[in-house]
């Protein structure tokens, strides 16, 4: 009885600490981008294309000025999106390995996503996405007028979860995004 009593509470410890995921750490380079594209948005010569994408929930503009504010009436909006974009993408890759194919992102086992509704798993996968571009695109921001910092989130996404969970030792130049350098 105490063997099963334990069993079942080993179970329910892992399953607790593999549905919870701690908030990413954020770089002071990544800090200052922040800092820098906050400053862009709030600019008053922006294009008029760049103040409709600042409207845009799937717009990167919109996650970094709306992810740290939960009182804004743009939050629950943002929060919707991001868990829609996470349970899409985890249920693609877990349906993928189910049916022995081979994913454009490769996690180690099955990714969990459909017990709560926490978005911090895709707001890390965002935020490791512009540490890694901080780092392998120093002058990213300023590319193409500045219009990269109104880029689609879904880019973000997507390339954050194929450099977090490489299916390749490296990633064969047919399966990159265009305009990415990894």
């Amino acid at each position: 009885m105490k063997i099963v009593f334990l069993l079942l509470f080993t179970l329910g410890l892992t399953n607790t600490a593999l549905a919870q995921t701690a908030p990413w750490s954020k770089s002071p380079a990544l800090e200052a981008l922040i800092v820098e594209l906050k400053q862009h948005y709030a600019a008053d010569d922006l294009f008029e294309i760049d103040k409709q994408n600042l409207q845009r929930v799937d717009n990167l503009s919109y996650f970094i000025r709306f992810i740290d504010k939960p009182d804004a009436p743009e939050y629950p909006l943002l929060k919707a999106y991001l868990w829609g974009m996470q349970d899409a993408h985890i249920s693609s890759v877990n349906q993928q390995i189910q049916t022995n194919i081979i994913p454009w992102f490769c996690p180690p086992g099955k990714l969990l996503g459909k017990r709560y509704n926490d978005t911090q798993f895709i707001e890390n996968i965002i935020w490791e996405s512009l540490e890694r571009t901080i780092k392998t695109e120093p002058d990213w921001l300023k590319q193409y007028d500045g219009a990269t910092a109104f880029s689609p989130i879904s880019g973000r996404i997507m390339y954050g979860l194929q450099t977090k969970y490489p299916c390749y030792e490296k990633i064969p130049e047919r399966h990159r995004l265009p305009g990415v350098v990894y």
